[in-house]
């Protein structure tokens, strides 16, 4: 078992930040809990593992597989996958009330598919309980979003380290990895699951943290220079290399632009810039490929807004 799912909450009460969802479930029981909930954020900010803790805490003794439904990334998204899932939300849960299903990664699911899925949380709310994680909530249909109770989850804070701590401590990781826990969340823009990925995938040493900080911190500064000599090709594998490395997508971006920016004489190439960055982070989230050709796709757009302008 990897730590991830090791150290996963078992109650809402153990997730970390997301006040306003923690505080809202704590008052639910199985019959009381809203029948479709939407939880919107970044990737790794706990969102399946606040549906994970609410299903235990609602279901108790009797929280198993055919109590607790929950879809993944391979799972179908069309239309077909919604016509097997209703015949399923309206059977009764084994020893408990209702089921609960858990749509991962609901902003994938296609146009066709959401308008039969409306209509399936409206057959079966005595049954089951939906809850829809995004990472955006733009693509999810409205007649959805105007039907669920919506939970923004944000990024966690670098001030939360406490559960990062306590899994540096129980698995015997070096002592000093502890003095940079708020530097790692930094780093991964407040993902605890990539926080998490990391600290397993270091090698016990007490510099390991450390340095794999600084790298990344290297690439990016290497990347803004590159960028300023109109070096494209360097730039994406500088950029591609800091990828590699662990950080998120959101966190080269943003280090990108916060390097970039006091390097920029020209009022023309900041606004450019920004044109491209913009876009970008909207696209974080929902670029299906992979970030190299994320990776290839920002600078490609951004060389052509910055040349333009020549």
């Amino acid at each position: 078992m990897n730590l991830r799912e090791k150290y996963r909450p078992t109650t809402v009460r153990d997730l970390v930040d997301h006040d306003d969802f923690v505080k809202a479930a704590s008052s639910w029981d199985i019959d009381t809990c809203p029948p479709n909930i939407l939880l919107v954020g970044p990737p790794g900010v706990g969102k399946t593992s606040a549906a994970y803790a609410l299903a235990k805490d609602l279901q108790g003794e009797y929280f198993d597989p055919s109590n607790f439904i929950i879809t993944n990334a391979s799972d179908d998204r069309g239309i077909d996958y919604i016509r097997e899932l209703k015949s399923i939300s309206k059977q009764k849960g084994l020893g408990v009330s209702r089921r609960v299903i858990c749509l991962d990664e609901a902003d994938s699911f296609t146009t066709p598919a959401q308008k039969a899925l409306r209509q399936v949380m409206e057959e079966s709310y005595k049954s089951s309980i939906f809850i829809l994680t995004a990472n955006d909530i733009s693509p999810i249909h409205p007649a959805i979003r105007d039907r669920c109770l919506t939970f923004h989850f944000k990024p966690i804070s670098d001030r939360s380290t406490g559960r990062l701590r306590h899994i540096v401590e129980t698995e015997g990781m070096p002592v000093e990895w502890s003095e940079m826990l708020a530097n790692l969340l930094k780093f991964t823009n407040g993902s605890y699951r990539q926080a998490i990925d990391i600290l397993e995938g270091l090698p016990r040493e007490a510099d390991a943290l450390k340095e794999h900080l600084k790298r990344d911190t290297t690439y990016l500064n290497k990347a803004a220079l590159n960028l300023m000599g109109s070096n494209f090709p360097m730039l994406t594998a500088l950029m591609t290399q800091s990828l590699e490395s662990g950080q998120s997508r959101f966190g080269v971006l943003k280090g990108l632009r916060y390097r970039a920016k006091p390097l920029m004489q020209s009022e023309d190439d900041w606004h450019n810039f920004m044109l491209t960055y913009g876009e970008f982070i909207l696209l974080a989230t929902q670029w299906p490929d992979d970030d190299v050709s994320f990776v290839e796709y920002f600078v490609a757009k951004l060389r052509k807004n910055m040349e333009e302008q020549k």
